[in-house]
Protein backbone atom coordinates (compact mmCIF):
# COMPACT_ATOMS: atom_id res chain seq x y z
CA UNK A 1 0.00 0.00 0.00
CA UNK A 2 3.01 2.47 0.95
CA UNK A 3 4.33 1.98 -2.72
CA UNK A 4 1.30 3.29 -4.07
CA UNK A 5 1.58 6.73 -2.13
CA UNK A 6 5.06 7.46 -3.58
CA UNK A 7 4.04 8.16 -7.25
CA UNK A 8 1.69 10.44 -6.21
CA UNK A 9 3.39 12.20 -3.76
CA UNK A 10 6.53 12.82 -6.57
CA UNK A 11 3.61 13.41 -9.34
CA UNK A 12 1.50 15.50 -7.76
CA UNK A 13 2.56 16.53 -4.24
CA UNK A 14 5.89 17.57 -4.73
CA UNK A 15 5.48 19.81 -7.52
CA UNK A 16 2.89 21.63 -5.90
CA UNK A 17 5.13 22.52 -2.73
CA UNK A 18 7.45 23.51 -5.08
CA UNK A 19 5.46 25.63 -7.30
CA UNK A 20 4.15 27.40 -3.71
CA UNK A 21 8.20 27.71 -2.53
CA UNK A 22 8.78 29.04 -5.79
CA UNK A 23 5.92 31.70 -6.01
CA UNK A 24 7.16 33.15 -2.29
CA UNK A 25 4.87 31.18 -0.08
CA UNK A 26 7.10 30.13 2.32
CA UNK A 27 8.49 33.80 3.03
CA UNK A 28 7.90 35.49 6.19
CA UNK A 29 6.36 39.18 6.26
CA UNK A 30 9.04 41.90 7.68
CA UNK A 31 8.04 45.03 9.45
CA UNK A 32 9.84 48.51 10.14
CA UNK A 33 8.59 52.04 10.71
CA UNK A 34 9.75 54.42 8.17
CA UNK A 35 9.41 57.87 6.83
CA UNK A 36 8.02 57.33 3.38
CA UNK A 37 6.28 59.82 0.21
CA UNK A 38 5.63 61.74 -1.37
CA UNK A 39 4.39 59.62 -3.85
CA UNK A 40 2.68 60.56 -7.49
CA UNK A 41 0.68 58.35 -9.10
CA UNK A 42 -1.62 57.88 -11.92
CA UNK A 43 -4.73 56.17 -11.64
CA UNK A 44 -8.14 54.42 -11.98
CA UNK A 45 -10.74 53.72 -9.66
CA UNK A 46 -12.06 50.44 -8.73
CA UNK A 47 -15.11 49.70 -7.38
CA UNK A 48 -15.95 46.13 -6.06
CA UNK A 49 -13.90 43.20 -5.54
CA UNK A 50 -10.37 43.83 -4.84
CA UNK A 51 -9.95 40.72 -6.40
CA UNK A 52 -10.34 42.53 -9.89
CA UNK A 53 -7.46 44.98 -9.35
CA UNK A 54 -4.77 43.51 -11.63
CA UNK A 55 -7.05 43.40 -14.44
CA UNK A 56 -6.97 47.43 -13.52
CA UNK A 57 -3.20 47.91 -13.06
CA UNK A 58 -3.03 46.23 -16.64
CA UNK A 59 -5.14 48.83 -17.77
CA UNK A 60 -3.85 51.81 -16.43
CA UNK A 61 -0.42 50.57 -17.61
CA UNK A 62 -2.23 50.52 -21.40
CA UNK A 63 -3.44 53.85 -20.82
CA UNK A 64 -0.31 55.14 -19.56
CA UNK A 65 1.93 53.91 -22.46
CA UNK A 66 -0.82 55.20 -25.65
CA UNK A 67 -0.18 58.37 -23.41
CA UNK A 68 3.39 58.38 -23.59
CA UNK A 69 3.59 58.48 -19.65
CA UNK A 70 6.53 56.53 -18.10
CA UNK A 71 5.39 54.02 -15.38
CA UNK A 72 7.14 53.36 -12.20
CA UNK A 73 6.24 50.66 -9.86
CA UNK A 74 2.74 49.66 -9.02
CA UNK A 75 0.89 51.46 -6.43
CA UNK A 76 -3.17 50.25 -5.46
CA UNK A 77 -4.61 52.79 -2.28
CA UNK A 78 -6.54 50.47 -0.90
CA UNK A 79 -9.36 53.11 0.78
CA UNK A 80 -12.30 50.29 2.85
CA UNK A 81 -11.66 47.45 5.14
CA UNK A 82 -13.05 44.36 3.73
CA UNK A 83 -13.46 43.29 6.82
CA UNK A 84 -16.06 45.81 7.68
CA UNK A 85 -17.35 46.89 4.53
CA UNK A 86 -19.74 45.04 2.07
CA UNK A 87 -17.88 43.86 -0.97
CA UNK A 88 -20.31 46.21 -3.56
CA UNK A 89 -18.71 49.07 -1.30
CA UNK A 90 -14.99 48.11 -1.68
CA UNK A 91 -13.06 50.98 -3.35
CA UNK A 92 -9.43 51.18 -4.52
CA UNK A 93 -6.95 53.68 -6.83
CA UNK A 94 -4.90 51.78 -8.96
CA UNK A 95 -2.25 52.84 -10.80
CA UNK A 96 1.69 53.71 -11.26
CA UNK A 97 3.89 56.07 -9.47
CA UNK A 98 4.59 58.97 -11.93
CA UNK A 99 6.55 61.77 -11.57
CA UNK A 100 5.98 64.97 -9.98
CA UNK A 101 3.83 67.13 -12.96
CA UNK A 102 3.08 64.65 -14.99
CA UNK A 103 -0.01 65.49 -16.73
CA UNK A 104 -2.70 62.71 -18.13
CA UNK A 105 -5.53 62.58 -19.82
CA UNK A 106 -8.93 61.49 -18.85
CA UNK A 107 -9.96 58.69 -17.83
CA UNK A 108 -6.67 58.81 -15.88
CA UNK A 109 -6.17 60.97 -12.68
CA UNK A 110 -2.96 61.92 -10.77
CA UNK A 111 -3.44 61.30 -6.99
CA UNK A 112 -0.47 62.25 -4.28
CA UNK A 113 0.71 61.03 -1.02
CA UNK A 114 2.24 63.08 1.03
CA UNK A 115 5.29 62.48 3.38
CA UNK A 116 4.81 60.67 6.29
CA UNK A 117 5.52 58.31 8.90
CA UNK A 118 4.45 54.66 8.37
CA UNK A 119 4.53 50.73 9.63
CA UNK A 120 6.19 49.21 6.63
CA UNK A 121 5.39 45.58 6.05
CA UNK A 122 7.51 43.87 3.15
CA UNK A 123 6.91 40.28 1.64
CA UNK A 124 8.87 38.73 -1.29
CA UNK A 125 6.28 36.93 -3.11
CA UNK A 126 4.25 36.68 -6.58
CA UNK A 127 1.69 39.47 -6.77
CA UNK A 128 -0.97 36.85 -6.21
CA UNK A 129 0.71 35.93 -3.01
CA UNK A 130 1.66 38.80 -1.50
CA UNK A 131 -1.12 40.66 -0.60
CA UNK A 132 -2.46 37.62 1.40
CA UNK A 133 0.48 37.32 2.87
CA UNK A 134 1.29 41.13 3.95
CA UNK A 135 -2.23 41.68 5.40
CA UNK A 136 -2.47 38.77 7.33
CA UNK A 137 0.82 39.68 8.86
CA UNK A 138 -0.61 42.98 9.42
CA UNK A 139 -3.13 42.24 11.12
CA UNK A 140 -1.58 40.49 13.77
CA UNK A 141 1.34 42.78 13.95
CA UNK A 142 -1.63 45.43 14.71
CA UNK A 143 -3.58 43.32 17.43
CA UNK A 144 -0.52 42.11 18.69
CA UNK A 145 0.85 45.96 19.48
CA UNK A 146 -2.93 47.28 20.20
CA UNK A 147 -3.62 49.39 17.10
CA UNK A 148 -5.81 50.11 14.45
CA UNK A 149 -6.04 49.69 10.51
CA UNK A 150 -5.32 53.72 9.61
CA UNK A 151 -6.48 53.53 5.84
CA UNK A 152 -5.77 54.20 3.08
CA UNK A 153 -3.06 51.35 3.19
CA UNK A 154 -0.75 52.22 0.32
CA UNK A 155 0.80 49.01 -1.60
CA UNK A 156 3.72 49.49 -3.57
CA UNK A 157 4.90 46.10 -5.64
CA UNK A 158 8.31 46.26 -7.39
CA UNK A 159 11.02 43.53 -8.60
CA UNK A 160 8.77 40.57 -6.50
CA UNK A 161 8.18 42.78 -3.13
CA UNK A 162 5.27 43.99 -2.01
CA UNK A 163 5.44 46.88 0.51
CA UNK A 164 2.02 47.63 2.39
CA UNK A 165 2.34 51.06 4.03
CA UNK A 166 0.14 51.86 6.68
CA UNK A 167 0.25 55.73 8.57
CA UNK A 168 0.83 55.48 12.09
Amino acid sequence: MKKHWIPFLLAFVLPLILVFWWWGGFNQASFELAQRGPYHYAYLSQKGDYYKLPEKQHEVQTLLQQQGVQAGAAVTLLLNDPRSTPKRDWSAQVGYLVEAGTKVNDPLAIGNVPVRQVLLVKVKAQPLLAPGKAYAALLEYLEEHRMKLNLPTVELYQDGVLTVEVTQ
